[in-house]
């Protein structure tokens, strides 16, 4: 996975890293409201979905920072853990989220990979206007976001 990161948008690369049949999750599994904010969100087959994810990643944001915190491998596979600061290319709101990714391989190729982030706070880098009224607590409380 972190040799893919050297150079994740160009898909001849990164297809050397990858099996025929590679998966790749992003965010969560399938969430149709979210994939009209984020179109690379949900679970993606083949190795194009990975690169346009970058691809698309690039359009929407300037990666201000990347840092991979920590990684742990196994024979089936590898975590990786770490923040990164994006800036929206549009409204210009800067974030700051931890991300982690799970990653499954075969023969020396990654078969699956899965990666996770503070989705409520990279979509708010795009919110324009608006409140959220939000009633989450048991007691009945509510709060506007």
């Amino acid at each position: 996975m972190q040799s893919i990161l050297s150079n994740p948008t160009d898909l001849d690369f990164v297809k050397q890293f990858t099996t025929d049949d590679f998966i790749y999750v992003s965010l969560n599994y399938e969430h149709a409201e979210l994939k009209r904010i984020m179109p690379w969100a949900g679970t993606n087959e083949g190795t194009e979905g990975l690169v346009q994810t970058f691809i698309d990643v690039g359009r929407y944001w300037t990666t201000d920072n990347f840092e991979i915190q920590d990684s742990f491998e196994n024979k089936n596979g590898a975590a990786i853990f770490g923040t990164f600061t994006y800036t929206s290319n549009v409204l210009g709101k800067t974030v700051t989220s931890p991300f982690s990714v799970l990653a499954r391989g075969e023969n020396g190729k990654l078969s699956y990979v899965q990666f996770m982030e503070d989705t409520f706070a990279t979509v708010r880098s795009f919110r324009n206007g608006g409140e959220y009224s939000i009633k989450a607590n048991p007691d009945g409380s509510e709060i506007t976001v």
